[in-house]
């Protein structure tokens, strides 16, 4: 077994000790109250078989694998990425004792599995430490966490070594001479034909994912009590999974809600019904993309028949298509998310190596993705990666430690996060500089007036509400965060976000009948599609937003709101709504029916898009505690 391997084997389970690797006391979250040191918060990563076996994706009846990454990546051409991923956290001295909960996360737009790691350390030892109860995080990586190239990151990690982990993504623009610990440097993919094969990744095959690791987690947990939950567009997945019908072969319906206890939606609205029935050019849309046409606009990026072969324009689809019964006509996309000049597979690696190397060194020195490699001026990973260069930008070009640099991109008062909303979060600022270098104030240090912004009181309209009150800095980048983007096998970010899939079904709402019923209420496509049971579900639901983010008002979840059944958990009354007044004491703060009505919703003040998840548990935070109180009234 080569070392790389071997790096790639050990990091299946690894504890997650959450603290600087220059030896600092491990850190729990506020509120934890004297946990011992040896209670260390751990991590484990598990691959679980899928019933969902889409169409071209490797491991499906039929497909063989041709191309020559993705067969370096995987060692042969016989490899499955029809697999469930999820990392569960837990307490090591709880290791062996049978969990009272398990949360179920799944993250959002670019994100990955260790999004959750602050909050699953903070609810788990608030749990423990209040209420006496084994709680664990199982959080979700989607299937495209498989093709991230890690094997030589996971070496770096464990070598402890972040130049390691440079060559190993970037040896070749660098000119720098292959480490002898490693056998290959990394391997990224095109958004067309190298991974054409996720515009088969559709709304259901990811519900069909997450239902492996809802099972599992069913089977592992006392008494069933599985909560399911997701930041950001992962509560567009939870709110399609709980709708969903998992009997795609008619009959009984078997939904997916009925296996949970509760969903928590953190900074996110979750979805709604559609307000008019899906008109037959956009069923046939849909069908044409799924029955082929989406794969050969991917692979090809042109426009395709439903054959996925035959060339179109939306323009002529009628005549261009004319051979098919369905003459829709698909336009391109990408296979994933990438967004130029921003993010992209190689953007998304590095901050791994950036982060080992500030949670090794602290908040001193040049960052090696802007130092010089073999004495060489301007040979550095900014200057030459073609997929950094556009950091000077964003970033500045003056030096940076590494903790700045991840700190630049992040804070919600960055020029990242003005373009991009989802990486939003309140890591401090930009600090004195040193011998040359930026570096930066984090949690904790005493911040310039400057930067807590008051954006104002409380809106009192839904229509055109925003941000609002005095931001608050609540996110330890240096001292909690920095794990999370490289510890284990799994983490911050989804380098494959599988979006040509998930736009598949664009348009549908959570109600899909006209699409997966059968005739003639629909077209009986339960292969695409099958959310039909939106308006069923009766489970205790609770939200959370943060007041500079997404979510900064209640009103923002209504729409979810409406689109469910009483709550008939044995936690509500039976009485009362999901929505009380949708317009006192005002619309944008709208009175939900709370733990009686089965819907709550929770703000916190100050806190960005990112915030919910990785906050401190400290006296500005809104989501902890709260949501501990929810799992214990709504376990049995």
């Amino acid at each position: 077994m080569s070392s790389i391997t071997k790096a790639y084997v050990v990091a299946l389970a690894v504890p997650l000790l959450l603290l600087s690797a220059c030896g600092a006391d491990a850190k729990g979250g506020g509120g934890s109250g004297g946990e011992p040191a040896a209670s260390l918060l751990q991590l484990q990563t598990v691959d679980l078989p899928s019933d969902a076996k889409p169409e071209h994706t490797p491991g499906s009846p039929g497909v063989s694998v041709a191309n020559p990454k993705l067969i370096e990546m995987f060692g042969s051409a016989d490899f499955d990425l029809n697999n469930a991923r999820y990392t569960r956290y837990h307490l090591s001295d709880q290791a062996e004792s049978q969990p009272d909960a398990i949360v179920v996360l799944v993250p959002g737009f670019e994100g990955g599995a260790s999004t959750f790691a602050v909050l699953a350390e903070s609810l788990i030892r608030r749990a423990k430490a209040e209420s006496s109860m084994v709680v664990e995080v199982w959080a979700v990586d989607r299937r495209s966490n498989q093709l991230e190239d890690t094997v030589g990151l996971d070496l770096a990690e464990q070598e402890q070594d972040p130049s390691l982990g440079l060559d190993f993504l970037f040896g070749d623009d660098l000119e720098l001479e292959l480490d002898p610990r490693l056998d290959r440097r990394a391997i990224f993919y095109n958004t067309s034909d190298d991974v054409a094969f996720m515009s088969q990744w559709t709304t259901l095959v990811h519900s069909q994912d997450i239902d492996a690791v809802v099972e599992a987690a069913r089977s592992a947990v006392r008494n069933a009590n599985v909560f399911l939950g997701g930041h950001s567009a992962g509560t567009g997945f939870t709110a399609r999974y709980a709708a969903t019908d998992f009997n795609l072969d008619g009959g009984a319906p078997e939904p997916g809600y009925e296996k949970l206890r509760g969903l928590v939606l953190l900074e996110g609205g979750g979805g709604g019904l559609p307000n008019e029935a899906p008109s037959e050019e956009l069923l046939d849309q849909i069908e044409a993309r799924f029955d082929g046409g989406l794969y050969g606009a991917v692979s090809s990026q042109e426009p395709r028949c439903i054959d996925g072969e035959t060339a179109c324009a939306v323009e002529t689809q009628t005549a261009d298509c004319d051979a098919f019964e369905n003459t829709s006509c698909t336009e391109p996309t990408d296979a994933y998310a990438v967004v130029a000049g921003l993010l992209s597979p190689q953007l998304l690696a590095v901050s791994e190596v950036a982060a080992l190397e500030g949670d090794l060194n602290g908040d001193v020195g040049i960052s090696i993705l802007q130092a010089d490699q073999n004495g060489i001026e301007g040979n550095n990973a900014v200057a030459k990666v073609a997929e950094l260069t556009a950091l000077t930008i964003l970033l500045g070009t003056q030096p940076a430690t590494s903790v700045a640099l991840i700190g630049l991109f992040l804070d919600d008062d960055g020029a990242a996060a003005e373009l991009a909303s989802f990486v939003a979060t309140s890591l401090g600022t930009i600090g004195p500089t040193v011998e040359g270098v930026r570096t930066w104030l984090n949690y904790g240090d005493e911040m310039p007036s400057d930067v807590l912004t008051d954006h104002g009181p409380a809106p009192t309209e839904l229509a055109g509400a925003g941000r609002w009150g005095v931001e608050v800095e609540s996110t330890d980048l240096e001292g909690h965060m920095m794990p999370s983007f490289y510890e284990g096998r799994t983490n911050f970010s989804d380098w494959y976000y599988p979006s040509s899939g998930l736009g598949v079904v664009s348009g549908m709402g959570l109600d899909t009948t006209a699409l997966s019923a059968p005739q003639p209420q629909g077209r009986g496509r339960t292969d695409i599609e099958n959310i039909t049971q939106a308006r069923n579900v009766n489970i205790p639901v609770i939200a959370f937003g943060g007041s500079n983010g997404g979510v900064a008002v209640p009103g923002r979840m209504l729409g979810y709101a409406d689109s469910l059944a009483a709550c008939s958990a044995p936690s509500c009354d039976g009485t009362t709504p999901r929505v009380v007044d949708r317009e006192q004491p005002n619309t944008a703060f709208p009175t939900f029916g709370d733990a009686a009505g089965g819907f709550e919703v929770f703000i916190s003040e100050g806190f960005s898009h990112v915030d919910v998840v990785a906050a401190e548990d400290d006296e500005t935070n809104n989501v902890v505690a709260p949501l501990l109180r929810f799992i214990e009234r709504n376990v049995e």
